[in-house]
């Protein structure tokens, strides 16, 4: 009997799929590239036998279309100046907190201007890029994900407005060395031992700042949440884990909104902050700030919220959002059916959480039968139900509570039974009592001279209102300190001095406050500023903490 040999030959054939839709971004694109599209042609036929590394590319361009960067001469003598700050290992908080304050000054930025990516990213740069992006997808923690997670986590150039820089081989150089003594793939190990060596302090940056070049941020200690966001994304990034941006627009209890980045490991999500000392994943879950909305914001442009109407806040038009809520929080559909009168036919409606003065959108809902359903919302929050045309926002009905069940209740005014109330504050009523017993224990020692040897001491008694307590001295000082009790943050909003004729009395600002981690915009100045708002605040472990006024 014969055998023959037979040779099986296995065809694999690795395919890319590619819909109409993306083949469409991407012709559109190499269309607005102009003059810079034979840069982006040479990016894909240099992969043309790399499928996959060929589909990132063509993701990369076609998702261009409404990335820049911005450029102009205050903006590089601006990076100078916060290089040569931040490189200095000794200096106040004050100090820093002055210098942004003269820097931030929106006449100073005027002179900015856009530079789309289509036309001025070169091929060389994107395949730089590209093969790195490849590598760092090998990794421990990297090699579980897609391709099209590859494509969100890992695979973006930038971040925000940023000026370009090779910062995925930057940062990798830098920041490897780390995490090799290891010999650990635990990201929660790995986290720790990055997290412990990035000093993070405040610093609310203006809207009208660009970002920051991923340079300037490798010795940050002072700057604004996105900030330390994009210092997270290219740092974790250039180590081959997966990291994506996340925020909310405004909280429901307090002023303001937040930013802040979530490792993508093994199919979860973990929140971080780098500069603060939280362990892995109790970023935000663990504040006292509740989030009404929880958002996502990714690299390409094929999600958003709406997208099916022009006219709508632009929140929402962002192709890049995705809304995570409920991958954070519990939360509760609100199906409004009789909310909205049935004269107004809008597609969509509106809820808004209260900030310092006005009302701020934070979800949309689609119109169903007579009114609208807001789906995932979060729990234990007031919101208002508003429309929306041309830029302005109009009440719709009634705010809205949803309690800490999902229980929605109208809050109706009674007009028929009325009563007088006193309104102290809007936000937060369990800290203020918190901060105001904190104070019980401290005192103020008032000097003739500024070593304080000849002085009077007036003890923080209990406060029976926690607004404000005013004492009155009699005698002749040159100087005034306050010092808080040992292990206490030292919170005080505002101290004022007046004299025998109801002058206020002003002077030299004087101390040791040394603000905690995440506090530098809590200066001692900010006790005198007038702005019964703003506060100074010392770190706990400063025992020696004082602060006070030479007139």
């Amino acid at each position: 009997m014969k055998i023959f040999p037979y040779l099986i030959v296995i065809l694999v054939i690795v395919c890319t799929a590619c819909s109409s839709e993306s083949v469409d971004g991407l012709n559109k694109a190499l269309k607005e590239a102009g003059q810079n599209r034979s840069e982006f042609e040479s990016v894909i036929a240099h992969y043309g036998n790399e499928p996959q590394k060929e589909a990132a590319a063509e993701f990369l361009i076609s998702n261009m279309m409404d990335k820049y960067s911005v450029q102009g001469n205050f903006l590089d003598h601006y990076y100078a100046l916060q290089d040569s700050l931040q490189s200095l290992e000794h200096i106040g908080h004050e100090d820093m907190r002055v210098f942004y304050d003269s820097i931030y000054q929106s006449h100073k930025w005027k002179q900015l201007r856009r530079v789309p990516d289509l036309e001025h990213v070169s091929g060389e740069y994107l395949i730089r890029h590209i093969d790195a992006a490849f590598k760092a997808w090998k990794s421990p923690w990297a090699k579980h994900l897609s391709f099209d997670e590859f494509c969100e986590y890992l695979l973006p150039y930038r971040v925000g407005n940023e000026s370009l820089e090779p910062w995925l081989h930057d940062y990798h150089r830098k920041y490897s060395p780390w995490i090799d003594t290891l010999q650990t793939d635990c990201i929660d190990s790995i986290y720790a031992a990055i997290s412990r060596k990035i000093e993070g302090h405040r610093y609310f940056t203006p809207d009208f700042v660009p970002d920051c070049r991923p340079s300037s941020l490798h010795g940050i200690r002072i700057g604004a949440c996105r900030m330390y966001s994009a210092l997270s994304i290219y740092l974790f990034r250039s180590l081959g884990i997966p990291i994506v941006c996340e925020f909310t627009p405004n909280w429901s209890n307090h002023a303001m909104g937040h930013e802040w980045t979530s490792i993508y490991v093994g199919g979860k999500s973990y929140p971080i902050q780098l500069g603060e000392k939280a362990m892995l994943g109790r970023h935000v879950k663990e504040f006292v700030f509740r989030a009404p909305k929880i958002y996502r914001t990714l690299y390409s442009s094929r999600y958003g919220l709406i997208t099916d109407e022009e006219d709508v806040p632009s929140l929402f038009k962002d192709k890049r959002t995705v809304d995570v809520t409920a991958e954070y929080l519990p939360t509760a559909t609100v199906d409004l059916q009789q909310a909205f009168p049935k004269r107004n036919r809008q597609k969509y409606a509106y809820l808004c959480v209260f900030d310092l003065m006005n009302w701020k959108p934070v979800a949309y809902g689609k119109r169903k039968n007579k009114g609208y359903r807001f789906e995932n919302m979060g729990l234990n929050a007031v919101y208002l139900p508003v429309y929306y045309e041309k830029g302005v926002y109009s009440s719709a009905y009634y705010p809205l509570k949803v309690d800490d069940k999902g229980e929605v209740a109208v809050l109706k005014p009674d007009t028929t039974s009325l009563r007088n109330v006193v309104l102290r504050r809007k936000f937060m009523d369990d800290n203020p009592i918190l901060w105001a017993d904190a104070m019980n224990g401290g005192y103020f020692v008032f000097g003739k001279d500024l070593d304080f040897r000849d002085s009077d001491t007036l003890m923080v008694t209990p406060l029976s209102e926690y607004a404000f307590q005013e004492r009155t001295l009699n005698g002749t000082y040159r100087c005034m300190k306050y010092v808080p009790p040992i292990h206490t943050k030292g919170n005080i909003a505002e101290i004022e001095l007046y004299d025998a004729e109801g002058n206020r009395v002003e002077g030299k600002v004087m101390g040791n406050y040394a603000p905690g981690w995440l506090d530098s915009m809590l200066t001692m100045s900010r006790a005198f500023d007038g702005d019964v708002l703003s506060f100074t605040s010392a770190s706990p472990e400063q025992i020696d903490a004082w602060l006070g006024l030479d007139f």
